[in-house]
Formats: C-alpha cells, structure tokens, sequence
C-alpha cells in the first residue's frame, strides 16, 4: 500500500509540474490537461476496470525482477537515445518517399522494439510463449474489447483532429463511406503491428510486468510504465516533426516535449496498464491500441499508400 500511494502521489507531482512547464510554452496550450487526465486517465481506465469485472488475470511469470529491470533500463536507455530520436529519424532520411518510408519504419520497430528485446529475455531464459502471452478472448475480454472500442470511437469521433482529416479526404477523392469502410480494416491491421505490438510488448508484457513485480505493487507497476510509456513519445515531439500532427504552432524544446508526453500521452497509459493488469493478455491490448490510432491515423494512411 505504502509503495502504490508514494507512485500515486510522484505522478500527481511530475504531472503538475509538467502543467506547469506547457504553461509557460508559446507553442503549447495547456487548457485541456486536467481534461486529458480525467478522461483518459481517470475515466478509461475507471472504464477498463470496470470492463474487466470478473477477469482472471493469465499467470506470467518474472523470475529475477531486479535483474531484469536492469536490463530493461539498459535497452530503455538505448532505444530511447538512439532509436527514437536519431535512429528513426535516419530510416526517414534515408527512405524519404512513401509508401516505402511507412514500410521501412515498421520493419525497424519491429527489429528494434520488439524482436531485440525478446532475444534478450531469451538469453535471460524465457521462452517465446511466455514472452508473447498472446490467447484467445474469452467472454469477459470480448466484452472488454467491445466496450473499450466504443468509448474510444465515441470520443475520437466527436473531438480531435482524425473526424476533419477523414472528412476532407472523402471529399477530395469522391470516397464512400463503404469504401473507407474497407479500407479501414487493413490500416487497422497495420497499427495493430505498427503501434499496438511494438509499444504494448515492450511497455506492458515487459516493462510493467517487471515493475509490478519489483516493486510488489500493481498500482506502482501500472503508473510507473504509464509514465516511461509517455515519456517514450517525447523525442518524437523534438527531432521527427510529432509536433505538426499534435496541433503545435512549432517544434518544442526537449523540456517542453517531455512535459507535453507527460500531460497528454501518460494517461493512455494508465488504460492499457490497468488492462493489462486485468487479463494479462497481449492479444486484448494490442488489437485494442491499434484500434485507438485509427481514427486519428487513418486519412494519413491511405495519403501515404495510395498517394
């Protein structure tokens, strides 16, 4: 109890003090953040709790939490260093037209984010079943997954930028409803791998697993990936130009980003790791935060792959 209220209470602290930082940023606005928490934070992951009633959480077993976490801050370290800044930045650079650039950073993701850091808890001795704890749903988590995508649909449908951007794509090309329809399920697909593996196997099969089990809290384990997972988002906002799709008049300074990943990323979070936490299913989460990118990625998509 002592270890999940001090988690509790440092991300009040870093998230205040994040508010604060996007105050004083030109670039930035900051009204919306209490928003942002108690919708996302507060509200989906209320939703995800009660979603799951009646869950039975999959057994995944951590055999050295200390260990592992070492290693775990070892690759969060260099994936964050010099993979999400530079390194991707670089794939951009060097495949500049589209559809290939999508296709090379996908490929990358998934090298870096995914199959590096399963080779390394292999060699830590885990098996591939354990690593990618992917099950069939059962009844609870279809109706997890059903109301989950709603909620998220409802909300994504009615603010946000990803409604005006499909909406004037259909008017400039002429296209149906039905045919975006059937676009759609194949962009889905596409962050299902993109966004949903490469961050849900990292962040939550791994990182929070570890956490939870480090820290003997799944409250601390579940706020303190919420806020790595936020934090990972940042050097996007800097060195790949993240900023344009967030609405921001410019590119942030790495203060700025980090308060900004903080405030609006960081309370996603919070709704997949409660997920997580509930059912210990990679298959629930992945499919759900692909879902998730959709509406708002889903005009840029077809722009790269169609032209």
């Amino acid at each position: 109890m002592k270890v999940a209220l001090a988690a509790v209470l440092a991300y009040i602290v870093f998230y205040g003090a994040s508010v604060a930082v996007l105050a004083r940023d030109p670039h930035l606005e900051a009204g919306e953040t209490l928003g942002v928490l108690l919708v996302f934070g507060l509200g989906f992951s209320f939703v995800a709790w009660l979603a799951t009633r009646g869950a039975t959480p999959r057994r995944l077993r951590v055999r050295s939490p200390g260990r592992e976490m070492a290693w775990l801050a070892l690759l969060l370290v260099g994936i964050g260093v010099g993979f999400l800044g530079p390194g991707l930045t670089a794939v951009r650079a060097a495949v500049p037209t589209e559809p290939s650039q999508s296709i090379a950073l996908l490929a990358a993701k998934l090298v870096v984010l995914v199959v590096l850091p399963a080779l390394v808890f292999r060699w830590l001795g885990y098996t591939w079943r354990e690593l990618f704890a992917f099950a069939s749903l059962d009844r609870v988590e279809r109706r997890a997954l059903v109301i989950l995508m709603a909620a998220t649909a409802l909300l994504q449908g009615t603010v946000g930028r990803g409604p005006r951007a499909i909406a004037a794509l259909m008017a400039e090309r002429g296209l149906p409803a039905w045919e975006l329809g059937l676009v759609a399920l194949p962009v889905w697909a596409w962050l299902t791998l993109e966004a949903g593996l490469t961050e849900e196997f990292l962040f939550r099969v791994l990182l929070q697993s570890r956490l939870a089990a480090w820290l003997k809290s799944e409250t601390a384990g579940v706020i303190g990936m919420a806020l790595l997972f936020g934090l990972a988002h940042a050097p996007g906002y800097v060195l790949r130009g993240a900023h344009v799709a967030e609405g921001m008049t410019g590119a942030p300074s790495a203060l700025s980003a980090v308060a900004y990943a903080t405030v609006v990323v960081s309370p996603l979070g919070l709704m997949f790791g409660v997920l997580w936490a509930r059912t210990r299913n990679l298959a629930l989460v992945v499919v759900l935060h692909g879902f998730a990118d959709l509406i708002p990625n889903l005009a840029p998509m077809i722009r790269a792959f169609s032209g």
